[in-house]
């Protein structure tokens, strides 16, 4: 038996548990996963205690996966940009770091027939989060990724990460709108997205039942908009995450309607 965790605070709210639950039965792998919340003080601890009892693999969230990348010392492509990771593997002896999270969105984008190539981007926020998905936007040549932010001095860091990033131009209609941002009725950058195409996409990172503050505010813009949240791109990372740990891919179909059903209870 494989033991696996995910590791964050706050963490009770995490659905991994479920996800590799239904990947366990599917590919007949034997996993006890657990959730672990970590003190934040102690991360490095619970981290290394937990590899020292024979653990596999950890799944890393909020707030310490900068810490996790630090504490690697084997890092995978997509982890350099953001120099964070939310995945961790004991590997022959070392402690090998990979980031899914791009990989996760982008998949999830695909699924639902979104085409980046040449597309324009916009991405709302000054997160960590944005470092974690540069890249794999990157890779699928878009035209530009634009940021609209409430700090503009952050922008120059994002665009030395890559000849694509610009600020965001409210002359330019946008294919594919991200949000990062809180969803509050005081988030001002919903208000200053004033362009978007006839079949322009919004996606919010967090997922709910609900339509988000952020998705009502698109639609006002174009009512025919696309509207997708975070859920698909958490199973989507976390299926790239498993197939890291386990060198096998395993099926997604079903978690679509089992979380959404979580979610919606």
């Amino acid at each position: 038996m494989y033991k696996l965790a995910v590791v964050g605070n706050p963490i009770a709210h995490s659905l991994s548990p479920v996800i590799f639950a239904e990947f366990a039965k599917e590919t007949g792998i034997s996993l006890d996963y657990q959730r672990i919340c970590a003190p934040i003080d102690e991360f490095e601890s619970v981290v290394k205690k937990f590899f020292e009892s024979g653990g596999h693999a950890l799944n890393i969230t909020a707030p310490f996966k900068a810490r996790a990348y630090t504490m690697a010392n084997k890092h995978l492509e997509h982890t350099i940009i953001p120099q964070t990771a939310n995945v961790l593997i004991q590997d022959n002896g070392l402690l090998l770091a990979d980031n899914t999270d791009g990989l996760g969105l982008v998949a999830d984008l695909k699924r639902n027939n979104i085409n980046l190539k040449a597309k324009n981007i916009l991405i709302l926020g000054s997160g960590s989060v944005i470092f974690s998905v540069l890249r794999s936007l990157e890779l699928e040549h878009p035209a530009r990724i634009d940021l609209l932010m409430r700090n503009v001095d952050k922008l120059e860091e994002f665009m030395t990460k890559s000849p694509l990033v610009d600020e965001y131009q409210p002359e330019l209609t946008y294919d594919l709108v991200i949000n990062t941002t809180p969803n509050t009725l005081d988030n001002q950058l919903f208000s200053q997205v004033t362009n978007l195409s006839q079949n322009a996409c919004a996606y919010d990172m967090i997922y709910t039942a609900n339509k988000t503050i952020f998705m009502q505010q698109m639609e006002k813009i174009n009512p025919e908009i696309i509207l997708l949240n975070g859920l698909g791109m958490l199973i989507q990372q976390a299926k790239f995450g498993f197939q890291r740990m386990f060198a096998i891919e395993p099926s997604i179909d079903s978690l679509y309607p089992l979380l959404q059903g979580i979610i919606n209870a």
